[in-house]
């Protein structure tokens, strides 16, 4: 994913988005190098990513580098919110989680992957389901595990703006978007505020005229009076006596 140094999620909005993870799209390439990609509810546990899909799809029976991308909140940036030519825009969030796929069919595995995926997402338990029809349902889909060996997060949220502008893009944006318009303002002001300054201490090193110090009294050298033909005597300092 491309991701302009201004828009890199640092590393700990990274591990508190990924620590809210709900769903996202399980991305993969088949034999003959078409994207396959399927929607699916994730549970993180020690960096592996773990869901479950049906046996009919085709992805079910891929293996080897995977992408599962995960979306944050997005909107549209108007550009009557902003000053001055500018175009529309549109503002997200989104984590990027590369790795390796395992696909598992031992039931166990799978009925292990469920009860993780109801303790984070339902109030009852695997305990809670009949037995027998447990056991039917791990026939008909197969568990999914993304080791994740590498992620890319970005947040595009008009950190390149002014500081007038994002205020306005907030504003506009609390009734509809308030998640969004709190995170651009926990994450694009001190952006902002701390460029301004950057850019401010250059401007003061290169741009602004140096203090003039005042100028030192020079000393004049006595024997650049002399002139021609004029007799000079020598005095040695240390006992003042004429040099023969």
């Amino acid at each position: 994913m491309y991701i302009p140094e201004h828009f890199r999620m640092s590393d700990e909005d990274v591990e508190a988005f990924l620590s809210g993870v709900r769903a996202g799209n399980l991305i993969t390439v088949d034999e003959n190098r078409r994207p396959l990609a399927t929607f699916l509810p994730w549970v993180l546990m020690d960096g592996r990513l773990i869901s479950h899909m049906g046996t009919v799809n085709p992805q079910s029976r891929h293996t080897g580098e995977a992408l599962v991308v995960f979306m944050g909140d997005d909107a549209y940036i108007s550009d009557e919110w902003m000053s001055g030519v500018a175009a529309p825009t549109w503002d997200y969030e989104t984590v990027h989680a590369y790795g390796e796929i395992r696909v598992h069919t031992d039931p166990e595995w799978i009925i292990d992957s469920w009860s993780q995926m109801l303790e984070r997402y339902s109030t009852r338990t695997i305990g809670d389901y009949d037995p027998a029809w447990v056991e039917i349902q791990t026939r008909s889909v197969v568990g999914v595990e993304v080791v994740v060996t590498e992620i890319q997060a970005k947040s595009k949220l008009s950190q390149n703006r002014t500081r007038s502008e994002v205020d306005s893009i907030i504003s506009h944006l609390s009734p509809a978007c308030p998640h969004l318009a709190a995170r651009m303002a926990e994450v694009s002001l001190p952006h902002i505020a701390a460029r301004d300054e950057k850019v401010r201490e250059i401007r003061q090193l290169f741009l602004e005229p140096p203090r003039k110090t005042p100028a030192r009294p020079m000393r004049t050298n006595p024997m650049l009076a002399i002139q021609p033909g004029q007799n000079v005597r020598l005095i040695r300092m240390s006992d003042t006596q004429p040099l023969e």
